[in-house]
């Protein structure tokens, strides 16, 4: 592909909310966040089908037969950095850069070991100084019944060592986002990210956000 999707700051200065596939998310009331901001990755979709943006960067998801479906009817914009998904008409491919950091052009997301950094690359070119990024099934582990996600299993599954490699990657958008004027909450009990940035409770953010509009 010879021209990459440039992502406009539209919401500058607004609150996102990225919903990831961890199993905190079982606890939340997802309708809260209606008339919100939102980006779901993966199979976050089917929990939240109202979202704003879709982003996926793992080619083996989009392959499977009902998340193609799940693309195609999609209201909001569906967005990728894989190049193999050039064919689906509604799908908005960005670069990929490799870490550290984040991508500062506007065409290109970061993206190594885990969709999560390419989806707070699209957060952060949405909003710019001053937003806020919050992300809701970030658990950075298994739960303690040994379930991974809080949708329907992917096919493969995780390896061994990906949380530490998603660790390492996450790791170096922290001076970056804080360079940028961008503020990161977690809003996923018990996550194992709580060192990088504050876990919160998801209630106080949506009240906070309330009572400032």
């Amino acid at each position: 592909m010879s021209t990459f999707w440039p992502v406009l700051r539209e919401w500058e200065g607004e609150t996102v909310f990225i919903v990831g596939g961890g199993p905190s998310v079982l606890g939340v009331d997802l309708e809260a966040l209606r008339a919100r901001r939102v980006i779901v990755i993966n199979s976050s979709v089917y929990a939240v089908p109202w979202a704003d943006f879709l982003y996926f960067g793992d080619w083996r998801w989009w392959n499977e037969p009902e998340n193609r479906a799940a693309v195609a009817n999609f209201p909001g914009r569906v967005v990728t950095t894989s190049r193999m998904v050039s064919e689906a008409k509604n799908v908005l491919v960005c670069r990929k850069t490799n870490p550290p950091g984040l991508a500062r052009e506007r065409d290109s997301l970061m993206q190594k070991w885990t969709s999560l950094t390419a989806a707070t690359n699209l957060a952060a070119h949405l909003i710019g100084p001053g937003g806020t990024i919050v992300w809701l099934g970030i658990d950075g582990k298994a739960a303690p019944d040994g379930r991974t996600w809080h949708h329907k299993p992917h096919r493969w599954a995780p390896k061994k060592e990906c949380y530490d490699r998603h660790r390492a990657d996450l790791a170096t958008m922290v001076e970056p986002l804080r360079a940028m004027g961008i503020t990161l909450w977690n809003a996923s009990p018990g996550s194992a990210y709580a060192d990088l940035w504050p876990v919160i409770n998801l209630q106080e953010v949506l009240s906070a956000r309330s009572r400032a509009a």
